[in-house]
């Protein structure tokens, strides 16, 4: 069970929130679902916000995620609309590489925010890719707390110049196969 708003206001403070993280993760034993692998992505912002994971999701598609801790909070004892944000802008742009092998970059990223998650849930997101041209994608995602539905993304991503070899994201999935 996640700590009520009275045991969360008491667990306020690092040792707090320390103690707070313990209980999150003793309600899920198993903090990482079936499938998933961990991406390779631990530097800069992308490794303080995560770490993420993908898994394939049986139907040609790549689900990623991560379990959210308190670090990803806010006062308010829902996630940071900043945390869900940085997730999604990151495996937006992580699909277009998978999927383009070409780098990008962010040009446009709307965000609609639906429900609260908190500490402990999985956190899962979903891509779709609506339109590639040579030198844009444009994408939808959503944002998925356990079982509700958090967040609803549009997107447009700038797609660099092909570098002769295709780049993929450090452990990152593979690129779609062709049929």
């Amino acid at each position: 069970m996640r700590p009520d708003p009275a045991e969360r206001q008491a667990l306020s403070g690092a040792a707090g929130r320390c103690q707070m993280i313990a209980m999150t993760r003793a309600t899920h034993p198993d903090a990482i679902p079936a499938g998933y692998k961990r991406m390779g992505e631990t530097e800069g912002f992308i490794g303080l916000a995560g770490p993420y994971y993908w898994r394939d999701d049986g139907a040609g598609a790549v689900e990623y995620g991560f379990r959210a801790e308190a670090r990803h909070g806010n006062p308010n004892g829902v996630l940071h609309g900043g945390s869900l944000t940085t997730f999604m802008d990151t495996v937006l742009g992580y699909e277009v590489i998978r999927v383009t092998g070409r780098r990008c970059a962010t040009i446009s990223l709307n965000t609609e925010f639906l429900a609260g998650g908190r500490a402990g849930d999985w956190i899962t997101g979903k891509v779709r890719i609506r339109k590639l041209t040579g030198s844009m994608a444009f994408l939808d995602g959503e944002v998925w707390a356990d079982d509700v539905l958090v967040v609803l993304n549009t997107a447009i991503f700038r797609l660099f110049r092909h570098e002769g070899v295709p780049h993929a994201v450090p452990d990152g999935p593979a690129a779609p196969s062709a049929s």
